[in-house]
This record gives structure tokens, C-alpha cells and sequence, in this order.
């Protein structure tokens, strides 16, 4: 479910987030920051020649300006105490082995979004567990494979609440469009290695289900369609984006693709990206 429906408060840990002001972020610096990440590369990587070392070395300090850069956006929302924890300084080591050896290509923006999420305050052992894997599951995965993780995640279990028509899914819809259409046409090797990484499941029997009937009758039905196929016509003439999505969807046959919890992961913090902050708990719970 998307909607307006979190809150941020600040907490005994000193941070605070004022609307429309600057951000206060009392956490580790970004000096900080870089020298742990600085720190898991030279005691963790193999040794290297001297231009692949200085690679992986520029590689780890970008990742740093990222992960410092999404601490302090989301802020209000994190337990800074948690860096602390031998099992998030593990994640955050595991992050920085995959941006040393593939910098751009091991998606140091998604592997941020997910270790601020496992310092977050919304937390548990279980969703612990499943961020931990996600972010040694993402470097094993292209672009394009996450990008049809988060295609998946977004037709088949997200609902957009409160809206009067369907025109108003337009804009959604193209957010979520334009990260995840590199993702649509994935061949059945590719998928099959996303089944392989653990994050998610092929089933061997077609369904068949018709997304638009699905969702005319599940989550949409407070829209008042008939039917899958009145559902369909109404997002073709007002919301083209979003309908290419679930076009998308039935295309692919997703309704025979089961995301594991990593996979739902991995596509929270893809989506993330496109439409803002996003309550994992409520997938991974």
C-alpha cells in the first residue's frame, strides 16, 4: 500500500528533520563514514595492484558520499546506535566488498537505501535477517534484473488508496515507469538467475491470472470497474504510463513469479528511489 500514512518524530537520539528547513543530523560524519568504509577495504580485500587498488579505493569513497548522503535524508527516522552493532557493521562491510570490486554496477544507491533501513527505528530480528541478505544478494543482480524485481513487487502487491479516478495513477505510474521499463523483456536465463540469487520463485504451472481483472476486483475495486477489461480501458485512455505497467506484467507471465522476502527488498528499495519512503513492514513483517 502507498500513501501518506507515516510519520517522523524525533527520538532520544538526537536527530531532527524540519519540513521545508535544513536537516540537523547528529550520526557519524562523513568523515566517519569514509574512514569505516575505508577501513572494511583495507582489512577485508585481497591485495591488488597498485591501479586496481586505487579503483576500489575511489570506488569505496563514493559509495561513502552516498551512504552519507541517504543517512542524513532519512535522519529522523534512524536509531544512530545501531552503527555500533556488530551485525550492521557486517552489512555495511559486505556493501563496501561489492562497491570495491564493482563500483556503479553493485548499486551503491539501493545498498544505502537498505542499510538505512537496518538502522531504521521501524525494526525486528526477522527484517533484519532479510535486509542483511538483500544487500548481498543486490551485487549478484544486473540493473535490469532489479529493475524486474521492482516491476513485479509494484503490479502485483502495491495499491495506490484515496484516488477519485484513474487519471490520477498517471503520475505514479510514470515515476515508477522510468526505473523499471530497462527491466521488462528479461530473458527466461536471466530470470532463472534471479531464482537462483534467492529472489524469487518460478513456478512450473501457468496461472493465468489477468492483472487488471485482479486488481479491478482487489485493490482497485474501490474505483467501481465491472470488470478487468473496463479497468483496462480506462487506464489506456488516462493513465497510459501505468498501464504499460501491468501490460508489462501480463506480458512477462509475472503472475507465475513469486517474490522471496529479499527479492520484496530489493524492489522497496528500488522503488524507493521513485516514490519516496516506503514502509517495508508492510511486506516484510
Amino acid at each position: 500500500m502507498i500513501g501518506d500514512k507515516q510519520n517522523q518524530n524525533v527520538g532520544s537520539n538526537g536527530l531532527a528533520l524540519q519540513a521545508a528547513r535544513d536537516i540537523h543530523y547528529h550520526g557519524p560524519s562523513v568523515t566517519e563514514i569514509k574512514e569505516l568504509c575505508e577501513l572494511f577495504l583495507e582489512k577485508n580485500f585481497p591485495i591488488l595492484r597498485q591501479e586496481a587498488i586505487q579503483a576500489a579505493q575511489q570506488q569505496v569513497k563514493d559509495f561513502s558520499v552516498v551512504l552519507e548522503k541517504t543517512l542524513i535524508e532519512n535522519s529522523a527516522d534512524l536509531v544512530i546506535e545501531k552503527f555500533r552493532e556488530p551485525d550492521v557493521q557486517a552489512a555495511i562491510n559486505d556493501a563496501v566488498q561489492a562497491c570495491a570490486r564493482k563500483g556503479a554496477k553493485a548499486s551503491p544507491d539501493l545498498l544505502s537505501n537498505l542499510i538505512v533501513e537496518r538502522i531504521s527505528k521501524q525494526s525486528s530480528d526477522y527484517k533484519d535477517i532479510v535486509l542483511n541478505e538483500a544487500i548481498q544478494v543486490i551485487p549478484r543482480l544486473t540493473p535490469n534484473q532489479i529493475s524486474f524485481i521492482a516491476l513485479h513487487n509494484f503490479c502485483a502487491s502495491m495499491v495506490i488508496q484515496g484516488l477519485s479516478n484513474t487519471r490520477q495513477l498517471e503520475d505514479m505510474g510514470r515515476k515508477v515507469l522510468a526505473i523499471t521499463e530497462n527491466g521488462m523483456n528479461l530473458s527466461d536465463s536471466q530470470k532463472r538467475h534471479i531464482e537462483y540469487t534467492g529472489a524469487l520463485t518460478i513456478s512450473s504451472i501457468s496461472r493465468g491470472d489477468d492483472i487488471y481483472d485482479l486488481l479491478a476486483k482487489g485493490g482497485y475495486k474501490y474505483l467501481h470497474f465491472e470488470s478487468g477489461a473496463q479497468f483496462k480501458a480506462a487506464l489506456t485512455h488516462s493513465a497510459p504510463s501505468f498501464n504499460r505497467l501491468l501490460a508489462a506484467y501480463d506480458k512477462e507471465a509475472l503472475s507465475n513469479i513469486s517474490l522471496t522476502s529479499v527479492g520484496q527488498a530489493i524492489a522497496l528499495a528500488h522503488l524507493s528511489s521513485a516514490v519516496g519512503k516506503i514502509d517495508y513492514s508492510i511486506w516484510i513483517a
